[in-house]
């Protein structure tokens, strides 16, 4: 039987992108980096919320050690039922290693501060054994913000540092595609708003590309701040869309792909880590991707095998 049109371009996709690993791992297979020292986790954002349970699996399965939950996850496990997900994540061998604040926006020309949600999200990663915040600004990039709009919103992360320190965590500002940190010059703007000993930042190589600017330069610039590193690739075609039309690529329904699928320079990123000595978690948070044909799973394996040739270690669980 024939392939349709669709069918076979979906299928000449996922042929490309599998050559593409090939190459991709095989380009570092002589070289042999030396092993990276960054624990590797994989964040249950790739699956939907009705299939938790198996993405948990499937991350330990695959050697994963940590894992990031998205802010519904809270939602879902309050009270009571979050001593049972800590038990699960212990028996599978994962650590909470970050939360995303998916509540918490603060935005540069409002007052909220949206601190009912934020101690919420705190209160339950504390109680998971967990280290990292992870808030986004709520902000818009085709929007000029006067600086004591953008002081405001440091003011606003600051505040969350401050109680998450005084509780032993870590909060750390996403620059995210679609939002005031898009851009380099958005993300210098915040950073320079806020105080390092209260607000961390964390480098998603793929966010900062698809927004236009350096992932390798901006964790070594940040490296004193750096808390935390998000690792997923771009894909061609919206890489180039962007460069010439930001705006044209933010409803796309795709564009992030695994790792060696796509445009960033990860051995770039990872002479980068080297250089800065990061030493904290290495979390794959593939979003906004078109799966596969054997779904997240076969993504987040995909990913393992491009990391491992990068020089990450991700070993295999024991059965």
């Amino acid at each position: 039987m024939g392939l349709n049109g669709t069918t076979r371009r979906t299928w000449l996709r996922r042929a490309a992108a599998a050559a593409a690993v090939l190459a991709f791992c095989s380009r570092f297979d002589w070289a042999s980096p030396a092993a990276l020292p960054n624990p590797v986790g994989y964040a249950n954002i790739s699956w939907p919320p009705d299939q938790f349970n198996q993405a948990l699996d499937t991350i330990s399965s695959l050697g994963y050690a940590g894992v990031q939950l998205l802010g519904w996850v809270q939602e879902s496990n309050r009270g009571g039922k979050t001593a049972a997900l800590k038990q699960r994540l212990g028996q599978l061998h994962l650590e909470p290693a970050v939360l995303s604040c998916s509540k918490v926006l603060p935005r540069p020309d409002s007052p909220a501060m949206f601190m009912a949600e934020f101690h919420d999200y705190l209160e339950f990663l504390h109680s998971l054994g967990g280290k990292v915040l992870q808030i986004l600004d709520g902000g818009e990039p085709r929007v000029s913000y006067s600086a004591s709009q953008i002081k405001s919103l440091g003011s606003k992360l600051n505040e969350y540092g401050r109680i998450a320190k005084d509780s032993g965590l870590t909060v750390g500002y996403h620059p995210h595609f679609g939002r005031v940190g898009e851009t380099r010059e958005g993300l210098g703007r915040v950073l320079d708003a806020t105080d390092p000993r209260y607000v961390g930042v964390i480098a998603d190589v793929a966010h900062l590309m698809l927004g236009g600017s350096d992932p390798a330069e901006v964790i070594r610039t940040y490296r004193q701040r750096l808390v935390l590193l998000h690792l997923k690739d771009v894909r061609r075609d919206a890489y180039e869309l962007a460069r010439q039309n930001r705006d044209a690529v933010r409803n796309l329904p795709h564009r992030f792909c695994e790792i060696g699928t796509g445009v960033v320079d990860f051995s770039a990123v990872t002479a980068s880590i080297r250089d800065a000595d990061f030493r904290g978690w290495a979390i794959v948070e593939l979003d906004a991707f078109e799966p596969p044909a054997g779904g997240p799973g076969e993504s987040a394996r995909t990913n393992r095998e491009a990391l491992r040739s990068l020089g990450f270690v991700i070993n295999d669980k024991a059965s």
